[in-house]
């Protein structure tokens, strides 16, 4: 086994906090619609999000069309009434994308583990996908965009997790190779299963999971491993 040069890290929900972005945001954005927000309308919306994301990855509908779509979905069984075009229904996205924005943060273990990671000299790379403006926008919000060696988003390099082409790229721009790489992500298909088809070292990070091991241990582990 080479030794382990890289760490590598998927961005939603292992580094960003995304859940509790979105979360907060819909909290925020259906209360100002006058809905009463408990779990099954959160539920609804993470459903529906998922599921139109999921149509928009396969590249089945647009990703404008995704986001329209989730506003369908979720809102008229709680008694909201839709604008009837295209242009109304993205200025009423709009409105739940600023209060998403607001509520967006790294975990607090995030920034500590990067900075010790380049202090012992890893080379640190994220792969991610999904809008390449919206990931960057995230980086650029929560101080993360100059964090990385190597920045991939799906969009931008035509290749989606768990495809192992898109792992293969992201240790070629780090220049290294990718059984000298960890790779650290939440999904134990795309992130997990995928980077390992791609010979990397993979292991998974669940936030939402009581006295699951914290990030800093998942990846030392790994490194030790390495």
């Amino acid at each position: 086994m080479r030794a382990t040069r890289a760490a590598c890290f998927d961005l939603d929900d292992t580094l960003f906090d995304h859940r509790g972005a979105a979360r907060a945001g819909v909290r925020r954005f259906l209360g100002d619609l006058g809905v009463d927000v408990d779990e099954a309308v959160l539920a609804a919306w993470t459903r529906a999000e998922d599921e139109q994301y999921e149509r928009w990855r396969s590249g089945a509908i647009s990703f404008p069309e995704q986001r329209r779509e989730r506003l369908r979905i979720v809102l008229p069984p709680l008694g909201v009434t839709l604008p009837a075009d295209d242009a109304g229904l993205d200025d009423l996205f709009d409105d739940y994308l600023a209060a998403y924005r607001d509520a967006w943060r790294v975990f607090p273990d995030v920034v500590p583990l990067l900075r010790t990671l380049r202090e012992r000299g890893y080379r640190i790379g994220l792969l991610t996908n999904g809008s390449e403006a919206q990931q960057l926008e995230k980086l650029a919000w929560t101080g993360l965009d100059a964090a990385f060696d190597a920045v991939c988003i799906s969009e931008r390099i035509g290749v989606q997790k768990p495809d192992p082409r898109a792992f293969t790229i992201l240790a070629e721009r780090l220049r290294v190779d990718p059984q000298a790489c960890v790779f650290v992500g939440d999904d134990p298909e795309k992130d997990v299963q995928g980077a390992r088809r791609a010979a990397m070292h993979a292991v998974l990070v669940d936030r939402a999971e009581p006295g699951a091991p914290d990030l800093a241990t998942v990846v030392e582990t790994a490194l030790d491993a390495g």
